[in-house]
């Protein structure tokens, strides 16, 4: 019996468990296979059922970069060869990436004048104007994240948009608007009265996560229910207190924190251990390590890459100069370095995790959120050679990701 020939419930089960990056080669090869990734049911399905390709992506110098770090070196090596590249709509130059945001396989993008929804992995983009992108108020400028209200049907991907100050720099946050992509519209919704610490925020189930502190300068958790669209304030890992530059990652479905101590050389990585849903007031944290980085060091951003040996890829700031990008760990051994020649602080290289998915940029949208109508690529059926679907973005995409990834 072929694979053709199984019944299509059972094709289905099978296909959901396979790798995004090795599923991608599969979509040329009939038109049934080609219109099952244009099933948004059939995406989310592969979204719960396939194990998690957890990958790195670090934005830096307007370009994201898939970092290739060997623990089986000492010390590690680590290499920012390799680039995953948007390229205009327009024409084939390469877009300067201002800031990046992920979700379920999609990246949310800003560049100078337009945002852009993006799937690596499909290969799809949505560009859209962005007018708030050009407005400056007091070195202020809009953020945004985003999410999902996770409904009964399926899942209806949103927008959050907010002002912040500077990167660098703590500033009030103020002007929370949502954009739902069903309805076309911007909502303006309620939020408390906060300070986010650090701007490059992470999806976990489709909401949002920030660093925060209130007018009391308390540390805490900020996040954002995409569903209910209201905001809900959590603990940090205790003590709240005395820490700084704490970083926020995901870790598989856990949320993780990386600090540095006060007043220390230390570095501490936490990871939540209870379930994170929308109803959570409270969170528990587990110590994965504390390491002695040997000086006083800030941290910008840091993912936990290996839970087994408790190694961290982070970027690093000593007093006033980025030093680089470095692998910490509970050992010694796996402390390395590479350095950023001739990058500002302004702003620092991004380091977060992504995960490749066969979701869609979602269909029946119309107008884009300032009235224009948006840019799509990636809905053009296949070309056709004899009776098989033929995709070339696919094979070299997927042939990219597996040997840049892996």
């Amino acid at each position: 019996m072929m694979i053709s020939d199984l019944p299509a419930d059972l094709l289905d089960e099978i296909l959901s468990r396979v790798p995004a990056t090795s599923l991608i080669r599969l979509r040329s090869t009939c038109k049934q296979w080609y219109n099952l990734f244009k099933d948004q049911m059939f995406a989310e399905k592969h979204l719960r059922n396939v194990p998690k390709q957890l990958r790195v992506l670090t934005l830096k110098e307007n370009r994201l970069f898939l970092p290739s770090v060997d623990l089986n070196f000492v010390p590690p090596s680590i290499e920012f060869s390799d680039e995953l590249s948007l390229n205009n709509s327009n024409n084939s130059e390469k877009v300067h990436i201002d800031s990046a945001f992920h979700c379920d396989g999609l990246l949310l993008c800003t560049t100078r004048d337009e945002l852009v929804v993006w799937n690596p992995c499909l290969g799809e983009t949505m560009w859209i104007k962005h007018s708030e992108g050009s407005k400056r108020v007091k070195e202020r400028k809009p953020m945004y994240a985003l999410g999902y209200e996770n409904n009964q049907s399926c899942r209806s991907y949103k927008i959050l948009m907010f002002w912040d100050c500077d990167e660098l720099y703590d500033g009030q946050v103020d002007e929370f608007k949502v954009y739902d992509f069903n309805s076309n519209a911007w909502r303006v919704v309620n939020y408390p009265n906060c300070f986010i610490m650090n701007s490059h925020g992470v999806n976990l189930k489709g909401n949002g996560y920030w660093n925060a502190y209130d007018d009391n300068y308390v540390d805490y958790i900020l996040s954002f229910d995409f569903t209910g669209e209201r905001f809900i304030r959590l603990c940090l890992p205790p003590p709240s207190q005395g820490c700084m530059n704490t970083s926020l990652s995901v870790v598989r479905e856990e949320l993780s924190v990386l600090r540095c101590v006060k007043g220390s050389s230390k570095i501490e990585m936490w990871v939540t251990t209870n379930k994170m849903d929308t109803s959570a007031s409270e969170l528990s944290w587990s110590k994965s390590f504390t390491m002695n980085f040997g000086f006083p060091v800030l941290v910008y951003t840091g993912l936990l890459i290996d839970e087994d040996k408790k190694v961290v890829l982070c970027n690093t700031i000593v007093g006033d100069h980025l030093r680089g990008a470095c692998t910490i760990g509970e050992e010694d051994k796996y402390y390395s370095e590479i350095a950023f020649e001739g990058m500002s602080l302004s702003p620092p290289p991004h380091i977060f995790n992504y995960v490749p998915s066969l979701v869609r940029i979602q269909e029946g949208t119309e107008l884009d959120v300032f009235g224009k109508s948006p840019r799509r690529r990636g809905d053009d059926p296949p070309t056709r050679r004899g009776d098989t679907a033929m995709c070339d973005h696919d094979f070299q995409f997927s042939q990219e990701i597996d040997d840049m990834m892996s």
